[in-house]
């Protein structure tokens, strides 16, 4: 299997493995902001989610991205 790396085929092994690593840490980071969110808004199907329940899970969920720094 061939992995084609377009105009990056100059970059060290090194520096391409640490930019994977950073996405895969961002993707992880979205993911649990996102399960965070999604949790917020689980109620009975019959019932409408409760405000402070989602603001607290927005809140989870925007503490959760600021802690990333970047």
């Amino acid at each position: 299997m061939t992995t084609h790396r377009g105009s990056r085929d100059k970059e060290p092994l090194a520096a391409f493995e640490a930019r994977v690593h950073a996405l895969e840490d961002r993707v992880t980071l979205l993911t649990e902001a996102l399960r965070v969110l999604a949790h917020g808004l689980e109620d009975l199907p019959a019932a409408e989610p409760k405000e402070s329940r989602v603001a607290d899970a927005a809140r989870q969920a925007h503490d959760l991205l600021l802690s990333a720094g970047d």
